[in-house]
C-alpha cells in the first residue's frame, strides 16, 4: 500500500437529507468520481510523465470532456462495448470553435472505439493511465477475473484507476432494484472488505504494484460508520513512487490474436507546434521573464542601482525542457546577460529607457528630472486641457467587439 491524498486539500463536497427523507450529494457522486480522476493525473508528486490514457466502460464520453483539457496528456483512447452508445455520443469528441481560437501547446489525439477492458489489444501498448469508473460490478465473473491479467500483465500502467459502489452505503438509499442492487446491470456491489481484498490480491499478483484507497460520497454525521457511497483504488506502479520495481516492465508485449478494438471516430486537434530549439526556449522565456519583472521594486538594490532578479524563477521551465543550470547560464551568457551569485543582474536603465533630448546624466540623480522638467502651473494646465480632443460620444468600441466567452 502507499498512503495519498488529493492536492490542495481535495474535494469540498456537502451530503444531506431532504424533506423527504431522500440523500443528496453536492455535487454529484459521478461528478465527483470525474474531478476526482482528473487532479489524481494532474497531480505533480508522480515521478513519471503520463501521456497516454484509456478511459474503459466510457459510455456516454462525459468524462473525456473534462481529461482533454490536461495540458500533458496527448493521446485519449475512449474504450466501451457498447457500439450503438459511442455512436450517439462521439460528437462529443470533436473540437469545439475555442480549441481553434486557443490551441493547446501540444498535441492530441481522441479515439473512441469499441472493445473490451478484457482484450490484450496493440491499441493499448504504452498506455499511462487506465481508468475505470463503475465498471467493474457490471462485469460476469469470469470477464471479472481476466481484468487483471489484462490491466497489469499486458498493459502495465503507470496509473490505474478503479471505482466501485460501497454495498455498506445501501441501506440509505430509499429503493434499491429488483435485484438489490443500485443498477439494473449489476452482478454483485462490495463491501468496502471485499474490495480491498480485491485490490491486494492484485498486488500481491503483480508486486509492480501498490495501492491506495479513498471514498467519494461521504455518508451523513450519524451514519459514518458506513463508509462512502463510493469507494476507489489507485494504483500505482512503484516506480512512479520512487520505489524498485519488482519485475522488468515489459515492452509491447503479444497482443490476442482473437481480440480486436473497432474505431468509432478519431480526431485530431489543433495545437501550436512550437519549432524553436531548446536553446531559443530557454532564452525566450529568460527574455519575457525579465521584461515582465524589471522595475518591480522589491528587485531593486538601491545601493548598487541595479536590478536583481533571481535566475531560478527560470530553472523550473529550463528543467522541463531536459536543460541543466550549466545549460541556463551558457545561454544567458551567450545572449549577454550577466549573472551573479543568485540573481540576473541588470541595470537601473537601458538605452531604451532614455530619449535623444536628454542628454547623459547620472541615472542615480533623483533631482534630474524635476530640474529638467519643472511643475506646470494652473495657467499651463488648463491651456493643455482646452488643446485635447476629447471623445465625447456614445460610442462604445468594447461593445462592438464579438464576445468569444
Amino acid at each position: 500500500m502507499f498512503s495519498y491524498r488529493l492536492p490542495n486539500g481535495g474535494l469540498v463536497t456537502k451530503t444531506y437529507i431532504t424533506p423527504e427523507g431522500q440523500i443528496k450529494f453536492d455535487p454529484p457522486v459521478y461528478e465527483q468520481r470525474y474531478s476526482t480522476t482528473v487532479r489524481i493525473i494532474e497531480d505533480p508528486c508522480w515521478k513519471q510523465p503520463l501521456k497516454k490514457i484509456v478511459d474503459f466502460g466510457c459510455a456516454e464520453v462525459r468524462l473525456l470532456q473534462l481529461i482533454r483539457r490536461i495540458p500533458f496528456v496527448e493521446h485519449i483512447l475512449e474504450v466501451d462495448i457498447d457500439a450503438d452508445l459511442l455512436k450517439i455520443y462521439q460528437q462529443r469528441a470533436i473540437p469545439l470553435i475555442s480549441d481553434y481560437l486557443q490551441k493547446r501547446e501540444n498535441p492530441l489525439r481522441v479515439d473512441i472505439m469499441v472493445g473490451s477492458v478484457t482484450d490484450a489489444v496493440e491499441e493499448l501498448y504504452d498506455v499511462d493511465v487506465v481508468i475505470a469508473l463503475e465498471l467493474i460490478e457490471h462485469l460476469h465473473k469470469e470477464e471479472l477475473d481476466l481484468v487483471p491479467e489484462n490491466i497489469f500483465g499486458f498493459v502495465q500502467p503507470k496509473l490505474a484507476i478503479f471505482s466501485t459502489p460501497n454495498s455498506e452505503f445501501n441501506v440509505l438509499f430509499d429503493g434499491l432494484l429488483e435485484n438489490g442492487f443500485r443498477h439494473h446491470d449489476h452482478k454483485f456491489e462490495w463491501t468496502r472488505e471485499e474490495f480491498k481484498k480485491w485490490a491486494h490480491d492484485i498486488c500481491k499478483k503483480y508486486p509492480n504494484y501498490s495501492v491506495s484507497f479513498m471514498g467519494l460520497g461521504k455518508p451523513p454525521s450519524k451514519n459514518r460508520k458506513l463508509g462512502h457511497s463510493t469507494q476507489m483504488a489507485i494504483f500505482a506502479r512503484n516506480d512512479m513512487l520512487g520505489r524498485p520495481l519488482h519485475n522488468e516492465v515489459i515492452k509491447n508485449p503479444p497482443v490476442n490474436p482473437a481480440a480486436s478494438y473497432r474505431t468509432v471516430y478519431s480526431v485530431d486537434f489543433p495545437y501550436n507546434k512550437d519549432e524553436r530549439s531548446k536553446e531559443q526556449k530557454i532564452i525566450d522565456e529568460a527574455r519575457y521573464y525579465i521584461s515582465q519583472s524589471r522595475h518591480v521594486p522589491r528587485f531593486f538594490n538601491r545601493e548598487r542601482c541595479i536590478y536583481q532578479l533571481p535566475w531560478k524563477s527560470i530553472m523550473e521551465y529550463t528543467i522541463s525542457l531536459g536543460g541543466t543550470e550549466k545549460e541556463l547560464f551558457d545561454i544567458l551568457e551567450a545572449n549577454g546577460i550577466k549573472v551573479e551569485g543568485d540573481f540576473i543582474v541588470l541595470p537601473e536603465y537601458d538605452d531604451d529607457d532614455y530619449d535623444d533630448d536628454r542628454g547623459d546624466y547620472d541615472e542615480c540623480d533623483d533631482d534630474y528630472w524635476s530640474t529638467t522638467h519643472p511643475p506646470r502651473s494652473d495657467e499651463d494646465l488648463s491651456q493643455l486641457t482646452l488643446d485635447c480632443q476629447l471623445n465625447t460620444s456614445n460610442t462604445s468600441y468594447e461593445a462592438d467587439e464579438e464576445n468569444w466567452d
